[in-house]
């Protein structure tokens, strides 16, 4: 039997989220105790919001099929290129993710992948795709047009973090290994590169 979780996203600590939790008290599996509701800003990558930390710990150490349940998939991430990070993490993780608004689940019953769910994400990999590739270009032509005007100088060479700051900077990744995750997996909760993380592993 399916066990189900609930995640919620609010902007503002004044905003409520009664929405939402109509939507999902009339879904099968409620559970008032198994629901986790952020009060942040959605800029806010997933794996960084303190809720979303929890149900993720939550339903990785159980030992049954887990689906969590959102309104919509624009809960789970500051952009599209966030939310699917989040859903190839969950995947990964063998949870399956449950849309209300868009209406589709990302596991089958027998635990394999969708394959409308799968397409969904397909399409949205492509738009996410063609994002990144866009803000590639304006950075970079960006750059071009400040060093025709002597405005971009990058980094000096030579210049580096103190061992101080890069462990402040990177709190998120030093807690994560010092819980034994691997670099990998670390760098898909966190959405930071294995480079950056194999540095502070490093330094710590």
């Amino acid at each position: 039997m399916d066990s189900y979780y609930f995640y919620s996203r609010i902007s503002t600590t004044t905003q409520k989220a009664n929405r939402q939790i109509e939507n999902f008290k009339s879904h099968d599996g409620f559970n008032p105790t198994q629901v986790y509701i952020d009060k942040i800003q959605g800029n806010t990558p997933f794996m960084q919001r303190p809720e979303a930390s929890k149900l993720f710990d939550s339903v990785t150490s159980v030992n049954e099929k887990v689906v969590v349940v959102v309104d919509s998939i624009d809960r789970l991430g500051r952009n599209l290129l966030d939310v699917l990070k989040t859903i190839e993490l969950f995947t990964a993780n063998r949870i399956s993710l449950k849309s209300i608004k868009e209406g589709f689940t990302t596991l089958l019953d027998n635990g394999k992948e969708n394959p409308t769910a799968k397409l969904v994400i397909s399409v949205m990999g492509s738009i996410a795709e063609m994002e990144r590739n866009r803000i590639k270009e304006r950075t970079k032509e960006g750059i071009t047009i400040a060093k025709a005007n002597g405005k971009y100088q990058g980094r000096k060479l030579g210049s580096t973090q103190t061992t101080e700051k890069m462990l402040q900077r990177h709190a998120d990744v030093v807690k994560k290994l010092e819980k034994g995750l691997t670099i990998r997996e670390i760098a898909q909760i966190t959405g930071k590169s294995t480079a950056t993380i194999q540095k502070v592993k490093k330094v710590l």
